[in-house]
């Protein structure tokens, strides 16, 4: 009965694993896109995905009871993730927005808690196998998908636009981003060319094999990423070159670079519009990653060893931002290079930890190669599925590394699943070369293991669970524009749900204070019901500069301008160079008459996208008056 019962819960675990892979590339990458950033139905894969994994630790402690001889499976990179875990509890509760840091913090243990379901449960052949199969299944289908949209100039995914402005004609399968594709492909399309070269599979399945590869080689041409290609090129490269130093492959290694030599050549050619991506690089057009780089460099100078805190750069970069105009209204969420976003978030210390674990994996691909290779003295076979993933899987991994110092695939839930759940089978692979990382337990072990196990279950269900419900009614208030009872109604709802969100408090500020702004003069109570939300949000969020400009109004609305100008000028020490920022400033000018000050703040607004027309307007008339000033001689 035990042995049954663990065989269906092994099993099960499998099929979770699965899922949890194929559903976050097909729910928009389970990108945790909260309501200040686009408004996006798809955050709630993110939520799903910690369902499945709380039911797969539930599983994976089913077996603790069904397994008479339980053992755990421990390879050095263990003590890394547990380390960075232990990490990330200290640093997420010390961050300075804590809301934030509570978000990253469910993000570190959900990828922890697979990273320890899928190297104590998926560590046979035949699991790191089927997972392949799935993976090389889902990027054949994603890029088919990519190619597509590249065709047929299509935006629409599941119902969504992409933003065409942003992303023009290329493909990006499921993903919004294109970028984020190429990112998912490069990782599987090692996988697909180990196991045609390499697996112990039929002649049929090879050849499918083969026909995916190039598929997907022409899904990361279609996404038109420029580090998705990059990383794909050299990944190919150092692949062939592996294969060039192996006694039984050397000739299938110098056959596949020839022929995917070619076929780059040709792929590039055929796609114009790939040549004129590179091209920008040179002239620098539309690439707004130097600044955002540069920002990350200032954050990570200021906060060297324990960083800004995790989830803070978005917040920060306003205030570290060194250049004017448009770059000045962005709010990007992540630095676009996941190495300078991790320095400046989590500083060097959490930096050290997640190189640590990458070096543990390639030392242990290093250690086991021998052990999963096999060689044509054994048996006549020269074919091994281990091999075959072993090789795939780390060069997969490589190739999200390279991307990785342009873009920032490691911070979409769906890519860093995959790479993770990559980086624990490898890990796996550990027990096909010693028996040493075995553990026994014992039987309180065993007890403490599962209820820590069933404890991290609940807090994921609990915190998934949460997060969806405050979700909603916060999205729900941010849309509603038929009545603002309904819009406060169900921004209250977020705030019982979740108070530590300072985008909540802010929202039911403005809906406050717009109303007190709509009444009549002496509508006194509405703008100090405003004050009360909006203080709570900078509370909560000391670099909320909109927070400060919405209670700096309000001090305006009850005749106390005075008071109001050290909002005014706070919100522009967070924010230097952002149009509403700015022009805000300029209507406080105006309300106290300071129109020569009032004309600066308000030709900073000039040929930016907010506010401009109303800009103008303001402008227009500081000017007039400034000129009967100067006529009458009167001070304006």
């Amino acid at each position: 009965m035990r042995e049954k019962l663990d065989r269906w819960c092994e099993r099960g675990i499998l099929a979770v694993v699965l899922a949890i892979l194929v559903l976050g590339p097909l729910a928009f990458g389970a990108t945790e896109d909260t309501p200040d950033g686009y408004s996006s139905p798809h955050f709630y894969g993110l939520v799903v995905i910690e369902g499945l994994t709380a039911l797969a630790l539930a599983l994976w402690a089913g077996r603790f009871y069904a397994q008479r001889g339980f053992r755990l499976l421990w390879p050095p990179i263990c003590w890394a993730v547990l380390a960075f875990v232990a990490y990330a509890i200290v640093r997420c509760h010390l961050a300075e927005i804590e809301y934030a840091g509570r978000q990253e913090l469910r993000k570190v243990v959900l990828y922890a808690a697979l990273f320890f379901v899928v190297v104590n449960n998926l560590n046979r052949r035949e699991s790191a196998t089927t997972v392949a199969v799935a993976l090389i299944g889902l990027g054949m289908g994603e890029s088919l998908l990519g190619f597509y949209q590249f065709v047929t100039h299509s935006h629409t995914i599941w119902g969504v636009v992409r933003p065409v402005s942003r992303y023009g004609i290329r493909g990006g399968g499921t993903y919004i981003n294109p970028d984020h594709l190429a990112g998912l492909v490069e990782m599987i399309l090692p996988l697909a060319l180990a196991y045609t070269v390499m697996g112990r599979l039929s002649a049929t399945m090879k050849v499918l094999l083969g026909y995916s590869a190039l598929v997907m080689m022409a899904g990361v041409v279609a996404s038109e990423s420029r580090g998705g290609l990059a990383a794909m090129a050299v990944t190919l490269a150092v692949f062939c070159v592996v294969l060039l130093f192996q006694p039984d492959y050397w000739r299938r290694g110098a056959l596949a670079l020839a022929a995917m030599g070619l076929a780059g050549v040709v792929l590039m050619q055929q796609f114009g519009s790939v040549k004129g991506r590179f091209d920008q690089l040179v002239t620098g057009e539309g690439d707004s990653r130097s600044v955002y780089w540069q920002a990350a460099e200032q954050i990570f100078h200021q906060h060297i060893l324990w960083g800004a805190g995790p989830g803070h750069y978005k917040f920060l970069y306003p205030k570290y931002i060194l250049y004017e105009g448009l770059y000045g209204q962005h709010y990007p969420r992540y630095a676009h290079n996941d190495y300078l976003n991790t320095l400046c978030e989590w500083g060097l210390a959490g930096f050290g930890i997640i190189i640590a674990a990458v070096g543990l994996v390639y030392a242990g691909v290093w250690r086991i190669w021998p052990y999963v290779r096999r060689t044509s003295n054994e048996l006549g076979r020269k074919e091994s599925s281990k091999a075959a993933f072993v090789l795939g899987a780390s060069l997969g991994l490589l190739a999200i590394l390279i991307h990785s110092e342009v873009d920032f695939n490691m911070q979409i839930p769906a890519n860093a699943i995959i790479a993770i759940t990559f980086m624990a089978l490898l890990s796996a692979h550990w027990r096909f070369g010693t028996e040493r990382y075995w553990v026994n337990p014992g039987r309180v072990g065993k007890v403490l293991l599962a209820a820590v196990t069933l404890g991290v279950a609940g807090y994921l269900a609990v915190e998934g669970t949460q997060l969806g419900r405050e979700y909603y009614w916060l999205q729900r208030g941010l849309t509603e524009r038929s009545s603002r009872e309904r819009q406060l109604a169900a921004l209250k709802k977020a705030y019982q749900i979740e108070p530590g969100n300072y985008l909540t408090q802010h929202e039911l500020g403005e809906c406050y204070r717009l109303e007190a702004f709509e009444g009549e003069p002496g509508n006194e109570a509405l703008a100090r019901q405003a004050m009360k939300w909006l203080e709570g949000a900078m509370d909560l969020n000391p670099y909320a500069a909109r927070a400060l400009i919405g209670y700096g109004l309000c001090l305006d609305w009850l005749d106390r301008p005075k008071e109001a100008a050290a909002y005014f000028i706070r919100a522009n020490e967070l924010n230097p160079y952002n149009s509403v920022v700015s022009f805000f400033c300029g209507w406080h000018c105006v309300n106290v008459g300071n129109y020569p000050l009032a004309k600066h703040w308000f030709e900073a607004c000039l040929g930016l996208p907010e506010h401009q027309k109303d800009a103008e307007g303001y402008l227009e008339m500081v000017n007039e008056r400034l000129a009967q000033a100067a006529k009458t001689g009167q001070a304006p």
